[in-house]
């Protein structure tokens, strides 16, 4: 009878502890190929955000030009510092009745023409990128009595009040003349700002007897593709 064979019990160890460490490895390895495709996702991520971001500034900056270009042809002028819209014949000028939120007569058709200009300006501002904001601000001027002594209360409910309502006047007055504003992906906001505001003019308070128009626009963000073109 041949005799049995003895396994060497060093050799079966060391057959166990390698066959072990191959399946750590194994599990590092497959550890370590999720971990390299999520960095490569994130980084795809970060590149195509950064992409999105850049055409977004672009867009923005060709607003801007436009801005400038049809505050030079139209009866709105365009501040480019503080990014707003003015009726260029109306600064310094009380259109309304003192004390009132009406427009007086002789000034219908100058604010029919700026209705009809800021349409214009919508419509070739219109594109799928953008939607706005088309806000109309109230403004309303300190009188000089007042500001000399300075005895104005800054936040005048009255004038709040007034402000907002001659906003709302002239909104009107576009609306009755068939301007539809929001055909052109806009949304209204109708203001007033009685003797507060960013945009007074500081330097020459009759200036302030004036409504400000801004248009604000809200980018549409560009669709982010699956992969980096």
């Amino acid at each position: 009878m041949a005799k049995a064979k003895h396994k060497d019990p060093f050799w079966t160890s060391y057959s166990d502890l390698m066959t072990s460490l191959f399946f750590v490895m194994l599990v590092l390895f497959i550890i370590c190929l999720i971990k390299v495709g999520h960095d490569k996702e994130v980084i795809e991520t970060q590149y195509r955000e950064t992409k999105a971001s850049n055409e977004q500034l672009k867009q923005i900056l060709q607003l801007e030009e436009q801005f400038k270009v049809l505050g030079q042809s139209t009866s709105l002028g365009y501040d480019k510092d503080k990014k707003m819209f003015y009726a260029k014949d109306f600064v310094g000028i009380e259109i309304f009745y003192s004390d009132q939120d009406k427009i007086k007569e002789k000034y219908l058709e100058t604010v029919d023409k700026v209705g009809n200009d800021l349409m214009e300006i919508l419509k070739a501002l219109s594109n799928d990128n953008f939607h706005y904001q088309l806000v109309i601000e109230g403004n309303a001027a300190i009188k000089w009595d007042q500001l000399k002594h300075n005895t104005f209360d800054p936040d005048n409910t009255e004038m709040y009040h007034l402000s907002y309502r001659r906003a709302l006047a002239l909104y009107n007055r576009w609306r009755a003349k068939g301007h539809d504003f929001r055909k052109y992906n806009t949304e209204i906001i109708i203001a007033g700002s009685g003797f507060n505001g960013n945009n007074r003019d500081q330097k020459v308070e009759e200036n302030n007897k004036r409504f400000i128009i801004q248009i604000i626009p809200k980018i549409n963000r560009p669709e982010i593709k699956d992969s980096i073109k």
